[in-house]
């Protein structure tokens, strides 16, 4: 990959879980190397993206949209999200009430070029699953045509939905 590159890295990392950190540290820490290394023009970390979120409730609205682009980007690609991605409903005891809910993986990676969103990890199709590893592993040995195998979607911004919150340790 070239030094004057305009892809952007989105890292997502769930706040909420146990025993995960140092392989979120992990994955941090190869964003950042790659952004220092040219690959990526900026990465940005969320870092309150969280376990599940009620579709209807959600007071950080944030998280479902990009939810929805990312299911967007996949839909366009013929992938899913799941199973990292899970979106099912969560019943209350004692409450006949029922939430659409999205529970999300520990850590998604999304790649940007300018405003169109070119690849959305963890994703799968009907033969493999697409990981953060394998598209940090393709920047990493310079595969400049392994993000080309997905089809890109605008999305009108180039700013993430939710506030960065991580500082790399590297």
């Amino acid at each position: 990959m070239t030094g004057d590159t305009h892809l952007r890295a989105e890292l997502y990392l769930r706040g909420d879980t146990y025993g995960t950190f140092d392989a979120q540290q992990q994955v941090l820490n190869r964003v950042k190397r790659l952004e220092a290394n040219g690959v990526f023009s900026e990465s940005m970390v969320a870092g309150e993206w969280q376990r599940i979120r009620t579709m209807a409730e959600d007071k950080r609205s944030e998280a479902i949209q990009t939810y929805e682009e990312f299911t967007d980007w996949a839909g366009q690609n013929g992938h899913s999200l799941e199973p990292a991605f899970e979106r099912r409903n969560r019943s209350y005891v004692g409450m006949d009430r029922v939430d659409d809910v999205v529970v999300f993986p520990v850590v998604s990676l999304a790649i940007y070029d300018g405003d169109d969103l070119e690849g959305v990890f963890p994703c799968s199709d009907n033969e493999r699953t697409y990981t953060v590893g394998d598209a940090l592993e393709a920047f990493e040995r310079g595969d400049e045509h392994w993000l080309a195998q997905f089809d890109s979607l605008s999305v009108d911004r180039t700013d993430p939905l939710l506030e960065p919150g991580v500082d790399a340790t590297i």
